[in-house]
């Protein structure tokens, strides 16, 4: 599990729901992070590495590495996938959140 040396910014977030340190790495998109689109799938992989993602772009350019403090702190309705086991992706669909393993 990769993690970035946090600044102020992160810290330790209050209520801290994961069960691994604030200043893990996590890839998301800087649309998500401006907020001009919603994450719209989470992928838990088997190194315990984290995607965000809003599926709107497979450009890398588009790409952000963010500790995941400062995405819970950004989005704290993502401690609903605390428990979403390694090799597992939630993805937004009709309406709600469908759970899968990846192939």
């Amino acid at each position: 599990m990769n993690t970035v040396e946090c600044s102020e910014h992160c810290g330790s977030p209050n209520n801290w729901p994961f069960s691994f340190p604030a200043n893990t790495c996590a890839v998301t998109t800087k649309f998500v992070m401006s907020g001009e689109q919603p994450i719209v799938e989470v992928l838990h992989w088997d190194d315990e590495g984290w995607q965000f993602m809003c599926n709107t772009t497979d450009n890398a350019d588009d790409g952000m590495v963010v500790c995941m403090g400062c995405l819970y702190k950004r989005f704290p309705w993502i401690s609903k996938f605390k428990d979403l086991l390694p090799n597992h992706s939630a993805f937004f669909e009709n309406s709600k959140w469908q759970i899968e393993e990846l192939e």
